[in-house]
């Protein structure tokens, strides 16, 4: 290791201040986390933040011993004596070229918020294909086969939605879970607000187009490489003020920004196969480094089926400079980034009815970003300011193309504009073609000042600043055919631009405060802020325009006296935070595109003469189905939370809940619409020289009702449970650690307001649902659980370059229950005169409206538990010579899945196991 000393003469030589900066010799990287100790009559210590700096704000001047480690790094010590200020520039050294030790998963974060970090080795040895693989470090959560034939979404310390059977599901109407993930990359967000890629309405949960939206569900993990990730933090508990427009978490991740060798991964596996390449220059005669990289993947949903695949390009440049001074630092990191992510799908006319069946999507991101820092570590006031900006443009496009046999005659949606017209019959086979092509621009500018001192003996971190986000869609928008529709019933919407939607504006301010206090041997840290967020740029009509929310957030922490015990300390620390956080709607929330309602009120069809008599009469209504009165989505949380060291050896515990009571949802709305319903009997056919006359044909004047989905803040979703998290210290003799993480999730998952419901029965030839519809105050929802533990043993030889680790991940349980349901409605929509009346003994009385009144058999509402599954896994890396690294992986290798009885039948489990290698060469 060397040092470089920066002097600096202070009037008052009574304190002094003692900073710096630590980062790796070779590579200029800025460590942080690393351990700095002054040891004297009295031992100080402080962690290196994330630009490497550390600062001691008030020391007696005197002799020291200076004391720097990190891990990988050789540790270093060296008596230092301090007259006045001093600065040092610490360069340190990794430990050998050999396989050092290195931490295999994700670590909780030692700082004040609950949240896990994963470094570049962890990553190395779990193999990932995508940043989802990531997810299985975490609390909770165990591997997963990757599956590249859906949109791959974050949930975080939940069950996710599950079925009545207790596998998983995918429910919209809960999507604020991955909505309300804010990922980061480099401090700019991945902004998915603009994103509108789906087909409107006719898909059903099997079908490509369904399976991959992503419209409204955040970022698809899919589409992110790992492969020049630095390092991520996933905050799982309370986030600094700092961070907004989210609920439920965040996903910090920084790349790779220092001098590395040329290196080439070349992975393969049963469904994928995955290439890349990088390489970090260093410019001579200047801190100034420069990473270019890029990967390929090609996924197969099933190897056996090449007709549905999944593809990813990735590249990268980034620019990393530094230019030191003696009063200032100034940073300037730059990257310009290219995402491609392609997916296809289509049947097999040779073994399918449906001879005609495409999809295919390209989602294209071309993001720039450039971050500036200035540093003044020898100023005793401000510490930092930090300017941050990017700007993103996508061309993505969704075409779906399929051979539609309408089974009987049907109407076409063919009027543009409100009123009665005659329609176009669906005669035959005809190929739809659909199109929806969207630009999304997303801008993001943030301003962050930081400033440091000190009240009596009291630390305060203070920082400041404002953030405006902007998302527009300047896509072509749903381009189609309205006479060929891609759906032959049931289609309520036309063509429209999305380049006409107006844009989203986010603007957003937060102060905090990071107060430290030491009382003696104990010592107490706060973080305490304040977040507002609102909406700029909107019409007056909206409720969201210009009105600002603030979230108030605080994480504090109680550190005791280290308790002797033999020959090492054991600390214990005690924290918790409470805190609200608020994401603002989406775009296609707030900017639905208006509802079509075709009613049919005359349909005759000639079978002599289809073509020359036949006549289709439709009443169109176009309604705006905006809702003006749309709120954000807020998340209530709080937490607890215990470590406990002792000689390397480290124990978290968190118990935590949260409360969303006002997510996001497409809810069901009714109301009267009029029409002349004409009676088709009465046409004499016989007579017909061409389409009967409407004036000819007996009719009468009626009335129904007929719904509509809007966007309301309809759902609610309650979390609770308990993470922990064991890492030993490492058995020499053995070589070995271990590593014991899991979670117990209770997850609610229900409405937040009452719903309407029709019913299916028939009265007098007419059905109830169009004369009354149930509004019911019930909770239609599911009560979730699962418990439960990864054991893993890591097992590191460094002299022999091994590191090879086994885990054993046990799901104890997993349980579902659906939430009682009174199918008594509170009230009911009357067609008669479109207002909502009481419901009633005398309701429930009537020849019509008792049938609004539903049942339900009580075995519905049995809770519905799955036993135990235990999957053993197996990974590997060695490093062979200097330039070679090969690495395997086997998960599921052996399995336990006990048979167990669900409501009488008995479930037989099986499960596959997923394996692979990859080469690794460092030039």
């Amino acid at each position: 290791m060397t040092f470089l000393y920066f002097p600096f003469v202070r009037a008052v030589p009574d304190k002094v201040i003692f900073s710096g900066c630590v980062r790796d010799t070779l590579t200029k990287e800025l460590l942080e986390f690393a351990t700095i100790q002054l040891k004297g009559e009295n031992t100080f210590s402080v962690l290196s933040d994330k630009n490497g700096n550390f600062k001691f704000s008030s020391v007696l001047p005197g002799e020291y011993v200076l004391q720097v480690s990190y891990l990988g790094y050789v540790s270093w010590q060296k008596k230092i004596e301090l007259k006045s200020d001093l600065f040092l520039q610490i360069n340190m050294t990794a430990r050998s070229n050999k396989l050092k030790e290195v931490v295999i998963t994700a670590a909780e974060s030692p700082g004040i918020v609950s949240s896990s970090k994963i470094d570049r080795a962890a990553m190395a040895h779990l193999q990932p294909t995508s940043f989802t693989d990531l997810l299985e470090l975490l609390p909770g959560n165990i591997s997963q086969t990757p599956n590249m034939g859906v949109a791959n979404t974050i949930t975080l310390r939940e069950t996710g939605t599950l079925n009545a059977s207790g596998g998983k599901s995918d429910n919209p109407d809960y999507s604020i879970s991955s909505l309300g993930t804010l990922f980061l990359v480099d401090g700019a967000p991945i902004n998915g607000d603009a994103n509108m890629q789906y087909i409107p309405s006719g898909s059903d949960s099997s079908s490509p187009e369904y399976k991959r939206n992503i419209t409204n569900k955040g970022v698809d993990m899919r589409s992110i490489s790992t492969d020049d990730i630095e390092s991520v933090e996933i905050v799982r508990g309370i986030p600094s003020a700092e961070y907004g427009n989210l609920t439920s978490g965040l996903v910090n991740i920084k790349r790779i920004r220092k001098s590395t060798p040329f290196t080439a991964r070349f992975k393969a596996d049963e469904y994928s196969k995955l290439f890349s390449v990088g390489k970090g220059f260093a410019v001579p005669g200047q801190d100034l480094i420069l990473n270019i990289d890029g990967g390929y993947l090609d996924s197969k949903v099933d190897p056996r089926n090449n007709l549905e695949n999944y593809k990813r390009i990735n590249t990268s440049v980034r620019s990393t400079w530094n230019l030191k001074k003696e009063m200032w630092n100034m940073g300037w990191n730059s990257g310009v980034d290219y995402t491609g992510s392609f997916d296809n799908v289509k049947t097999d006319p040779d073994l399918s009815y449906q001879k005609i069946d495409k999809y295919k999507s390209t989602y294209n991101r071309t993001a720039f970003t450039n971050n500036f820092s200035w540093t003044f570590p020898k100023v005793d006031l401000i510490k930092s300011i930090e300017l941050n900006s990017s700007v993103s443009i996508q061309s993505d496009r969704l075409k779906r193309t399929k051979l539609m046999s309408p089974q009987r005659a049907t109407v076409a949606p063919t009027n543009m504009e409100e009123g009665v017209h005659d329609g176009t019959y669906l005669l035959g086979q005809y190929v739809a073609d659909y199109l929806s092509e969207g630009k999304p621009l997303n801008a993001f500018l943030k301003i962050k000042g930081e400033l440091e001192f000190f009240l009596g003996k009291v630390k305060n971190g203070m920082k400041a600043g404002g953030e405006w986000n902007y998302s527009k869609n300047r896509g072509r928008g749903q381009v189609y055919d309205i006479s060929h529709p891609i759906v032959t019933s049931g289609w309520t919407t036309r063509p429209r631009a999305y380049k006409d939607i107006p844009a989203l504006q986010n603007l957003s301010f937060f102060l905090e405060d990071n107060i430290t206090a030491r009382m003696g041997k104990h010592k107490w840290e706060t973080l305490a802020g304040v977040r507002s967020i609102s909406l700029v740029g909107m019409s007056p009509a909206y409720l969201l325009q210009g009105k600002v929310y603030l979230d108030p957030r605080i994480n504090s922490r109680w550190s005791f006296p280290g308790i002797r015990l033999g020959n090492h300390d054991l600390n214990i620390d005690i924290s918790g935070g409470y805190g609200l956080t608020t994401k603002m709607p989406t775009i296609d929330y707030l900017y639905p595109n208006k509802w079509y309602n075709d009613i049919i009120q005359l349909n005759y069809y000639d079978v002599n003469k289809p073509l020359e008599y036949s006549r289709i009469n439709v009443r169109t209504y176009i309604k705006d189905i905006t809702n003006y009165r749309l709120k954000p989505s807020r998340n209530r949380k709080w937490e607890v939370r215990s470590d406990i060291s002792y000689n390397g050896n480290r124990l978290s515990v968190t118990y935590f809940r949260e409360r969303l009571t006002s997510g996001f949802r497409y809810s069901s709305y009714y109301m009267p619409f009029e029409y002349r319903k004409y009676d088709a009997s009465s046409i004499d056919a016989g007579s017909l020289q061409g389409p009967p006359a409407l004036e000819d044909i007996s009719y009468t004047d009626t009335r129904k009702l007929d719904g509509y989905t809007q966007a309301a803040n309809g759902s609610r979703l309650e979390k609770e449970g308990v993470e922990f998290q064991f890492t030993s210290q490492r058995i020499r003799p053995l070589r070995t650690s271990v590593i014991i993480n899991g979670a117990w999730f209770k997850s609610t998952y229900t409405n937040s307001q009452p719903m309407f419901e029709t019913v299916s029965e028939v009265v007098d030839n007419r059905p109830i649902q169009e004369e009354y519809v149930g509004l019911y105050d019930w909770n239609s929802g599911r009560i979730n659980q699962q418990f439960n533990t990864n054991f893993m043993l890591d097992t590191q030889v460094p002299e022999w370059g091994l590191i090879f680790s086994t885990s054993v991940q046990c799901m104890w349980f997993v349980s579902t229950q659906r939430m009682y349901q009174n199918g008594v409605p509170v009230s009911y929509l009357d067609v008669n005169d479109g207002l909502l009346h009481p419901y009633t003994q005398e309701s429930a009385e009537d020849m019509k409206l008792q049938f609004l009144v539903k049942t339900y058999n009580a075995d519905s509402f049995k809770k519905q538990t799955v036993p135990m599954a235990m999957y053993v896994n197996f990974k590997a890396t060695k490093q062979i010579g200097k330039y070679l690294k090969l690495a395997l992986f086997a998960n599921r290798i052996l399995d336990y899945l006990p048979d167990y009885t669900s409501n009488g039948l008995q479930i037989r489990r099986n499960v596959n196991p997923y394996f692979g290698m990859e080469l690794n060469f460092s030039l």
